[in-house]
């Protein structure tokens, strides 16, 4: 499948009770679409914050049959993993053609167990994301390997591949401000204190 439109989510969530009403803005997707946006342009994506907008897990998936991607990305904590496993999960059950890619701290540190334990992820970015999926992305839609990307974990046949790991970016100056206009909508919901 080619991909031409990622739809970013950031799962609903209810680990965060034990703060009350603490709802921040899911920076680290914000980023890697602001990427995204800057070196293809041509990609059509949207962000489905569930805890800003308040949408359950029956609510994800309409949104998925609504917007049609054809990837799917979610991002998250150790905390947070059986959450974006669902999301991927869901991608999958809406359509199976749907590509899912997961990232993050935990998905970083447990690549094999990941992949073992969710069958529907299809890819985990490790590391810093922003490169490795946009040339996942190229790859994808011109046909040529993955195994090249630096950064990326999946299966193959059944085995599990792990590329190389791909260096820091030396320079965080060169990547965009977040794309913050992609949940304009609802900017309003946003409110954190600070946490030490």
């Amino acid at each position: 499948m080619k991909i031409s439109r990622i739809l970013f989510v950031e799962p609903p969530r209810n680990y965060w009770f034990v703060m009350g009403e603490y709802c921040p803005p899911p920076t680290t997707l914000l980023i890697l679409a602001a990427f995204i946006e800057k070196e293809l342009p041509e990609i059509e994506i949207e962000v489905l914050d569930c805890q800003a907008e308040q949408i359950s897990w029956g609510g994800v998936e309409k949104r998925i049959e609504s917007y049609d991607p054809s990837m799917v990305l979610t991002s998250g904590f150790t905390c947070n993993a059986y959450t974006c496993a669902k999301t991927v999960e869901i991608a999958k059950k809406v359509d199976p053609d749907i590509v899912t890619v997961v990232g993050g701290i935990h998905f970083t540190s447990v690549p094999d167990e990941s992949l073992k334990d969710f069958p529907e992820i299809d890819f985990i970015v490790r590391g810093e994301g922003e490169y490795t999926i946009v040339e996942l992305i190229k790859s994808l839609n011109n046909g040529k390997r993955v195994e090249n990307i630096k950064g990326l974990s999946f299966k193959n046949n059944g085995n599990i591949i792990h590329t190389p790991s791909r260096p820091l970016i030396k320079n965080l100056d060169t990547l965009p401000f977040p794309a913050y206009h992609l949940i304009e909508d609802y900017l309003k919901h946003y409110h954190f204190s600070m946490m030490a």
